[in-house]
């Protein structure tokens, strides 16, 4: 899955957001991703990573979606300052 495609999915349910993704194979299936939103305020880190996870939907839940991996680091605005 190409990177901005997956960013076009984040940007749907984070119309704020930061992203940063990084393909960490070259295989396109194992990705680093830096999420910066105002969505997070108040959650805990599971809490943002289901709803990272929420916003890719069959593309990182299935069992053939084209996303294999994914790493997170999910900040609030003020915690990436």
């Amino acid at each position: 899955m190409e990177s901005s495609q997956i960013e076009a999915l984040l940007l749907s349910s984070f119309p704020d957001a930061k992203i940063d993704l990084t393909d960490l194979t070259g295989t396109k299936d194992h990705w680093n991703c830096r999420i910066i939103t105002e969505a997070f305020t108040g959650l805990n880190p599971v809490q943002r990573h289901q709803k990272v996870y929420t916003a890719l939907g069959e593309h990182i839940l299935g069992d053939s979606a084209p996303i294999h991996a994914l790493k997170l680091a999910t900040y609030t605005p003020q915690e990436s300052a």
